[in-house]
């Protein structure tokens, strides 16, 4: 069997380490004619009809790319680097940030972080090459060594975005990606960006986006400085167990309000009124869900 030390880099999650420290949700306390734009949901949130999904995608993905064409054309500051008249691989981007944008891939950290690790990495690897007289007999090398790095660079900080695949590529077999240098990563993160604000107003018309900003999971158990294995003690400022209640709501689900308690022992107990579960237990919000519904037949057997 390995040691914990070797199990961890083995299975080495960057999450475990970074979600400690990244703050909680807070788009609730915003007013919801700002919050809803950024994807938060008082009530849960369903997709509509296939149709009004349809029309949504077209008009995003039309004024995604015609925003990021526009700027790459017209705007000076931008034009005089000579950049493609789109980047490639926005094109991809716009078809999973508007159409499939409930996929993890779709997510502002896969989309944003994917897109930088790749353009640097790509870069990085274009200019090692171009050390050689013979770059441009071996750039379709560069290519494929830049897109692998950037693969296991994304996979490793948990921001695959298959479309920045093609930022690497490009990097390094694009005359005029390659003659931007390192001007092509920030003109990639301005594309991005102003196809990011496009689909923030478009999507949360009829649906929702994103679902969340970071992750899923729960996050900023440093900031909670709540004790573990401590009995009867309430989850700090009425934070729950499990996934953050913001950050779920953001995933389009209502979080039950659940007073939860941790104890020492191995057992759950569950009354109409509260739970105690052991400290190393945490629920998702499907599992609060249900347990909510246990609770409510537990009262009305009371009835």
């Amino acid at each position: 069997m390995p040691s914990k030390v070797a199990s961890a880099l083995l299975d080495f999650d960057i999450d475990s380490h970074l979600n400690h420290y990244i703050p909680h949700n807070r788009l609730d306390r915003l007013p919801r004619y700002i919050s809803r734009w950024l994807g938060y949901r008082h009530e849960e949130c369903k997709d509509p009809h296939a149709l009004i999904q349809w029309i949504s995608t077209f008009f995003g993905v039309f004024l995604g790319l015609l925003t990021v064409g526009a700027v790459y054309n017209y705007a000076p500051s931008i034009s005089q680097h000579n950049p493609p008249t789109i980047i490639a691989s926005l094109g991809a981007t716009a078809v999973l940030d508007y159409s499939a944008i409930r996929t993890p891939l779709a997510q502002p950290r896969n989309a944003i972080l994917g897109h930088a690790i790749c353009a640097i990495m790509g870069v990085s690897i274009s200019k090692l090459f171009q050390l050689s007289p013979n770059f441009e007999h071996i750039q379709w090398v560069a290519g494929a060594l830049g897109c692998a790095i950037a693969t296991v660079m994304m996979a490793m900080t948990n921001t695959i975005h298959p479309p920045g695949g093609a930022t690497a590529v490009m990097a390094a077999t694009q005359p005029n990606v390659i003659a931007m240098g390192w001007w092509f990563v920030p003109v990639l993160m301005v594309g991005y960006t102003l196809m990011l604000g496009v689909a923030l107003l478009v999507n949360n018309v009829a649906r929702q986006y994103p679902v969340y900003w970071w992750t899923p999971q729960e996050v900023g158990a440093k900031l909670r400085k709540r004790g573990t294995g401590e009995e009867g003690k309430d989850v700090e400022d009425g934070e729950r167990t499990g996934s953050d209640a913001s950050s779920e709501r953001t995933l389009g689900h209502t979080v039950p309000e659940l007073k939860v308690y941790k104890h020492g022992a191995d057992e759950i107990v569950l009354t109409a009124q509260r739970m105690q579960l052991p400290a190393h237990v945490k629920l998702t919000v499907d599992e609060l869900v249900l347990i909510e519904t246990l609770q409510a037949r537990i009262e009305a057997t009371h009835d």
